[in-house]
């Protein structure tokens, strides 16, 4: 069984973050890269941004919780944490694991979809500069703050726990 301390990976909370949150703000890109690609005009994109965000955007964000949580189980299946014994064992680092992608997922999806896709959206010619989305840069930046913040104390307490065991600390 692969044992590492619960703040060793670092990259795994970010990426699992990142995607969970492309694939919920897919109701928003979608339109816009149709419309880059050439392959629908402004007003077919615009009329399916309307169709998809205004009648699924809920089950966009449904697949993108489907897929965080197949996402963490196969994460914490590579790290060794393949039984309910060892589920139980390791419970605050799944716990807490968990907790941090899905706040950093919830601050990339709001960031990535009302203020980057919107913005993108608005520079390929879609009608979305109507759309009024000046909640979404304090609402992203709280959330994010909250996450690192979360992010670096689960980090220190790791560290703490890894040098009161005796392990080596890890270079920054």
């Amino acid at each position: 069984m692969e044992r590492s301390a619960p703040g060793s990976d670092r990259k795994g909370v970010f990426v699992l973050s990142a995607l969970a949150a492309l694939v919920g703000g897919l109701c928003c890109l979608t339109p816009v890269v149709l419309v880059l690609l050439g392959l629908a005009s402004i007003s077919a994109a615009a009329s399916l941004g309307n169709v998809l965000y205004g009648d699924y955007h809920w089950e966009f964000r449904l697949v993108a919780l489907a897929f965080l949580i197949l996402a963490l189980v196969i994460y914490f299946r590579r790290k060794g944490i393949c039984t309910l014994d060892q589920a139980r064992r390791e419970r605050n680092r799944i716990i807490n694991t968990s907790l941090l992608v899905l706040i950093f997922a919830v601050g990339m999806y709001i960031f990535w979809t009302y203020i980057a896709v919107h913005w993108f959206g608005v520079w390929a010619g879609l009608p979305w500069r109507q759309y009024d989305e000046g909640w979404a840069i304090p609402a992203s930046a709280s959330v994010l703050a909250a996450a690192v913040i979360l992010y670096l104390v689960l980090f220190r307490r790791s560290r703490k726990a890894g040098e009161a065991r005796g392990a080596p600390r890890a270079a920054s």
